[in-house]
């Protein structure tokens, strides 16, 4: 690994772990390319050397990349020390610069199938659904670097991952709709939050089986007990401390994350 990029892994993990923000590296000194993003992001992984429970995915959909401005999606880890069960309190320094997003989370209850790609039928009879909150997260402090952060700081940056919410398991999913499925989505009393539709929605698990399928192509195995999450169903939005998101799929359980001040 090269010199430049390990020193922005150990900064990446230490404002992990520290709950800091550093400078983004100006043009030239960053990753040069997503193989590089990816590198950065597999080291600073090693050096936080928490269990990883799953895997979420940012700009999932084409849409979203040409709305965005980014080459393609962004995949992160989930870390097990901030992944939350139905209502997670979070403190105000845990993260920076953050959005929330409501998403359709899967849990992989069985071996994938012994192939070089997967596709979403392989994965049907293999998941099971979770309503899902991610609070999406920033290591890169802003206006630094003397430029904008591209596609591969996110990647780099563990994928932008923050905090996740996960609400129970729904074993019947197969017979839900996610294209028709209300999203209500609110920040305490405020207006609803957009929910996305036409072509800013895939069929979440044809997501799944993209992602499954970018990790094998950087030798990483999806084991069973592991969640993906497939990407924001709603507009990212910022939250503050003091507030609270709650989040309800349909006739579902809802799902919350508040953020208090330490």
């Amino acid at each position: 690994m090269q010199k430049h990029l390990e020193e922005l892994a150990k900064a990446l993990a230490n404002a992990w772990n520290e709950r800091q923000v550093i400078s983004l590296p100006e043009l030239g000194l960053g990753p040069a390319d997503r193989d590089e993003a990816f590198e950065i992001q597999d080291r600073m992984a090693e050096i936080i050397g928490g269990k990883v429970m799953g895997w979420k995915v940012g700009a999932s959909v084409e849409a979203v990349q040409f709305f965005e401005g980014h080459d393609g999606p962004i995949p992160g880890r989930l870390f097990e020390d901030r992944v939350f069960q139905g209502h997670g309190r979070i403190p105000g320094t845990l993260c920076h610069t953050t959005k929330v997003e409501s998403e359709v989370a899967f849990r992989l209850d069985h071996k994938l199938p012994a192939k070089d790609r997967v596709s979403a039928e392989d994965l049907r009879d293999r998941l099971t659904f979770l309503p899902a909150i991610e609070m999406s997260a920033s290591r890169w402090a802003p206006g630094t670097g003397g430029r904008g952060v591209a596609t591969r700081d996110g990647i780099a940056d563990n994928g932008t991952a923050g905090v996740v919410v996960l609400g129970e398991p729904v074993e019947n999913w197969r017979d839900l709709s996610f294209e028709e499925i209300s999203i209500r989505s609110t920040i305490d009393d405020s207006p609803e939050i957009q929910v996305y539709s036409n072509a800013y929605r895939k069929d979440p698990v044809e997501i799944m089986a993209d992602t499954i399928n970018g990790l094998l192509a950087r030798g990483i195995e999806l084991e069973p007990g592991m969640v993906v999450l497939t990407g924001s169903l709603t507009l990212p939005t910022p939250i503050r401390v003091g507030q609270k998101l709650t989040v309800q799929f349909g006739g579902l359980d809802a799902i919350s994350l508040e953020i208090y001040e330490e």
